[in-house]
Order: C-alpha cells, then structure tokens, then sequence
C-alpha cells in the first residue's frame, strides 16, 4: 500500500468507531455491490476499439478481480456469522 492508501484506511477505520449503525448497513451495502461487480465477466467495451490489449491481459485483470470479490466477500461473511 502506499501513503494515500495508508491514510484512507485510517480515516475509514476512525469513522467506522462513531458511525451509526444505519450508515454501516450502507457502507457494506456498497461493498457488496463493488464485489459483485468485479466478479462479473469482462467489459470488452472498456478495453478500447480493436481489442488494444491482449486477451491474456484482459484475463488475468478478471481473474484478479474476481479473486478480490470472492476474498472480500468472505472475510465480511465470516465477521458477521462470529467466525
């Protein structure tokens, strides 16, 4: 991580202690629909006209995300089942 992602999880991290429930609810709302978004199949549209990257490239950046959503997705469902 770099410096501005160090202070952003700082800053997350502060706020979440005075936060109210409500709003949590929402935050992790958020996080879901992020994860269930990165775990979709490949936007070819976003690559660029005539595919300017390699399928391999575009690949791998799926897979990654993919794996990202399901890391996330675990860890918030093992938290809220206690575990």
């Amino acid at each position: 991580m770099d410096s501005t992602q160090q202070e952003r999880q700082r800053t997350i991290r502060r706020l979440m202690n005075s936060a109210p429930p409500e709003l949590l609810r929402a935050v992790l709302e958020r996080v879901l629909e992020t994860t269930a978004e990165a775990q979709e199949g490949p936007d070819i549209g976003s690559y660029g006209r005539g595919g300017c990257l390699p399928t391999e490239v575009v690949d791998a950046e799926y897979e990654g995300r993919n794996h990202v959503g399901d890391d996330v997705d675990s860890e918030i469902l093992s938290v809220l089942k206690g575990e």
